[in-house]
C-alpha cells in the first residue's frame, strides 16, 4: 500500500463518515416529531460518551496502526478468535453504512434530476453513485481521498459559512422561531414525553457521530500513522459536535412561522428554511454542499469497508481470503475487496423495501457493537498486563486508561440498550442477532479450527502469499514494520 494520507486528509475522512451536513438535510426535523425544540441539547449528551469511546481508540491507534483496526486491536490484545468477532460486526457496520449512503444520496437528490422520481430512478441513481465512488477508489488511495478532500472541504467551509450566515440573520429576521424553541417541547404530531422517547430523540447525534474511527482503518496508508489517526479522530468528533450543534440550533431558531408549518409543507425543512429567508440562491447552495457532503462519506464509507475486508482476508478470515486480499500492482490498493464491497452495496438496491429498512437500522447498533468489543478486549489486555507501549511522543491516557475504558464501557451499553430494548427497535435487535449468527456459523463450521492450527488469525504466518498480495508477517513483525513506516 502506498502511504499518502497526511493529516489534512486523515481528518477529511473522519469528518466525511460523519457529515454534520447530511445530517442537517436528512434529519432536521428528528428532534421535533420527537420531543420538540429541546432536544437539540442532546448533543451535549451525546458528544461526551462518543468522546469517551474517541479517546480509547486513539490510546490503541497509537499502538497498534494497522488497517483493520478494531478487528487488529481486538486480535492481538485477547486473541483472533476475538478479532473475527469484532472484525465481523465492524465490516457488516461497514458494509450496510457504503450502501446506506448510496441510497440516502439517491433518495434526497433525485428529485433533482427527475421531476417525480420512480423507485427505478432512486436506484439508478444509487447504483451510479456507487460505481462512481468505486472508481475513484480503484484509482488509488490518493485518487480517492483527493475527490474525498473537495467534498469535506466543501462541507466543512459551507456548513461554517451557513450556519455563520444564519445566525448573523437571527437578528434581522422578521419571521423567526427565536431563542425560545430550544427549550420548546411541543410534539409535531403529538405524542408524550418520557425516558424512553428522551433516549430515542438521541439518536439523531448518535447517528452523526458514527465512522469517525475510518481514519484508523486507513492507518497502512498513512504517513505517520501513530500520530495523524488519533489527531484526525479527535478533530472530527469535536468538530462533528461543536458544528452539529450550532447547525441544528441555529437553524431551529430560524425556523419561519412554526415547526408545524415546517413539516407540514412539502420541501426539506433545511432548504426551505433557507429559501424562506435567502431565496433559491442560498437554498441551491444548501443543495451543492449537501450533495458534495453525502458524496464524499459514499467515498470515504467504501474506502473504509474495502480495508477493514483486506485487512480479515490477508489473515486467512472471510471466504475466498487469497483473492479478496490481493493488492492492484500500480494502484496499491485492495482491488478485489472493492469489487466486492460494490457488488454487495449495489445488490442491495434491489431487496425489497422492508429488508433494506432493516439492513440500515442496524448500523448504528454494529458500530456501538464494535466499539463495545474494542473497549472490552482493551480492558482484558489492561488487566493481564500486556497492553503494548506506543513511542514516546504519542498519545497515552496513562493512569486515565482505566477510567475511560469503564466510562466507556457503560456508554456503549447504554446506547446499546437504546438500540434493543424500545417496542420500536425490537426488530432491530433481532436483524443484528441474525447477522451475528451468520457470522458465528462461518466461525464454528470452518474458522475456529483454522484459527486454532494456525492457519488464520494475526498470529499466523503466511509460507506462500498468493500473487498480488503483501505476506503477513505476524503480530511482532507486522508492529515494526508500521513503526518503520510511521518514521518514512
Amino acid at each position: 500500500m502506498s502511504r499518502t494520507i497526511g493529516a489534512f486528509t486523515s481528518f477529511s475522512v473522519a469528518f466525511s463518515m460523519i457529515s454534520i451536513t447530511t445530517a442537517l438535510y436528512t434529519l432536521f426535523s428528528d428532534p421535533f416529531t420527537k420531543v420538540g425544540g429541546v432536544g437539540i441539547w442532546l448533543w451535549f449528551l451525546v458528544t461526551p460518551g462518543v468522546l469517551l469511546v474517541t479517546l480509547v481508540y486513539m490510546h490503541l491507534s497509537a499502538r497498534m496502526p494497522v488497517t483493520g483496526y478494531a478487528y487488529q486491536w481486538s486480535s492481538r490484545l485477547v486473541s483472533p478468535h476475538y478479532g473475527w468477532a469484532t472484525g465481523w460486526v465492524a465490516m457488516f457496520s461497514f458494509f450496510a453504512g457504503t450502501a446506506a449512503e448510496a441510497i440516502a444520496l439517491a433518495t434526497v437528490f433525485a428529485p433533482e434530476v427527475w421531476k417525480h422520481p420512480t423507485q427505478h430512478d432512486i436506484q439508478l441513481f444509487s447504483v451510479a453513485a456507487i460505481l462512481v465512488a468505486a472508481v475513484l477508489n480503484l484509482l488509488g488511495v490518493k485518487i480517492a481521498t483527493w475527490a474525498n478532500n473537495i467534498g469535506a472541504t466543501l462541507e466543512f467551509a459551507g456548513t461554517v459559512v451557513l450556519i455563520a450566515v444564519t445566525g448573523i440573520g437571527l437578528f434581522f429576521f422578521h419571521n423567526k422561531a427565536g431563542f425560545s424553541i430550544l427549550f420548546d417541547h411541543h410534539v409535531v404530531g403529538g405524542g408524550h414525553l418520557d425516558f424512553v422517547i428522551f433516549g430515542l430523540a438521541a439518536f439523531m447525534p448518535l447517528t452523526t457521530l458514527l465512522g469517525w474511527e475510518g481514519a484508523a482503518d486507513l492507518a497502512e496508508e498513512t504517513k505517520d500513522p501513530r500520530r495523524t489517526a488519533p489527531r484526525a479522530m479527535l478533530r472530527s468528533v469535536v468538530a462533528g459536535g461543536v458544528l452539529g450543534f450550532l447547525g441544528f440550533a441555529i437553524f431551529a431558531m430560524a425556523i419561519p412561522h412554526g415547526t408545524d408549518a415546517l413539516l407540514g409543507q412539502g420541501e426539506n425543512p433545511l432548504l426551505h428554511i433557507a429559501r424562506t429567508h435567502y431565496g433559491s440562491f442560498a437554498a441551491n447552495a444548501v443543495i451543492v454542499i449537501s450533495f458534495a457532503a453525502i458524496a464524499a462519506a459514499l467515498v470515504a464509507n467504501l474506502a473504509v469497508a474495502t480495508r477493514m475486508c483486506y485487512s480479515l482476508s490477508r489473515d486467512g478470515m472471510l471466504p475466498g481470503s487469497s483473492w479478496l486480499a490481493r493488492i492492484g500492482r500500480r494502484s496499491k490498493v485492495p482491488v478485489n475487496a472493492v469489487l466486492v464491497v460494490t457488488v454487495l452495496s449495489v445488490a442491495v438496491n434491489f431487496m425489497s423495501a422492508s429488508l433494506v429498512n432493516e439492513i440500515f437500522a442496524i448500523v448504528g447498533l454494529t458500530y456501538y457493537l464494535t466499539y463495545l468489543f474494542t473497549i472490552v478486549g482493551a480492558l482484558i489486555a489492561h488487566r493481564r498486563g500486556t497492553m503494548p507501549q506506543a513511542p514516546d511522543g504519542y498519545f497515552n491516557l496513562g493512569r486515565w486508561l482505566m477510567p475511560t475504558m469503564l466510562a466507556g464501557i457503560a456508554w456503549c451499553l447504554i446506547v446499546i440498550a437504546f438500540y434493543i430494548f424500545p417496542a420500536a427497535n425490537r426488530s432491530t435487535g433481532l436483524t443484528t442477532v441474525y447477522v451475528l449468527a451468520l457470522g458465528a456459523l462461518w466461525y464454528v463450521a470452518h474458522l475456529r479450527r483454522r484459527i486454532t492450527a494456525g492457519t488464520a488469525g494475526v498470529r499466523s504466518r503466511v509460507v506462500e502469499a498468493p500473487t498480488g498480495t503483501t505476506p503477513y508477517l505476524g503480530a511482532a513483525a507486522a508492529t515494526a514494520s508500521h513503526h518503520e513506516g510511521a518514521s518514512e
